[in-house]
Parts: C-alpha cells; structure tokens; sequence
C-alpha cells in the first residue's frame, strides 16, 4: 500500500506529526522555503495579470527531488491522485 505524503517546514514538526499520523503517511521537512522571487528581475509577469515567478532556491533541489519521488510514491493515497 502507497503511502500519503506530508510536507511540513521543520525537521521537529515531521517528527512529531509522523508519531499522530503514524506507518501510513510519509512526514517530510522542506527546512524552510525552497522557491523565492527573483532578486535581479522584476519578480511578477506584468503583462500576465501580474503572475508571480519563483526561482528554485539554491541548495534545494536535492529535497525538491527527495519530494518529489515521495509524491509519486503516495500519490494513490493523496486527494486527487
């Protein structure tokens, strides 16, 4: 059985979540934002109803792939999957 995936933004808050969800869910800690705005370009589309553009932050995209294997992994689980 697949299981749900749980993202939080502390290593101790994963911790503690995983210990009420229990074996079914996946807790995982993002440390923190892992997109940001641009700081050298204008940060919104201005011609596209002023969409925001983020950047991967660097250092992140081990986690975001780390993520992102565990989102497939549980994805029969998650609403809309």
């Amino acid at each position: 059985m697949a299981k749900a995936l749980v993202i939080v933004e502390s290593p101790a808050k994963a911790k503690t979540i995983n210990k009420y969800l229990g074996k079914q869910f996946i807790v995982k800690a993002s440390l923190g934002h892992i997109k940001d705005l641009p700081k050298k370009d204008l940060a919104v589309d201005v011609d596209g109803g002023f969409a925001p553009r983020y950047e991967v932050i660097e250092g992140k995209k081990k986690l975001i792939s780390e993520i992102e294997t565990g989102r497939k992994k549980g994805r029969r689980n998650l609403p809309g999957g």
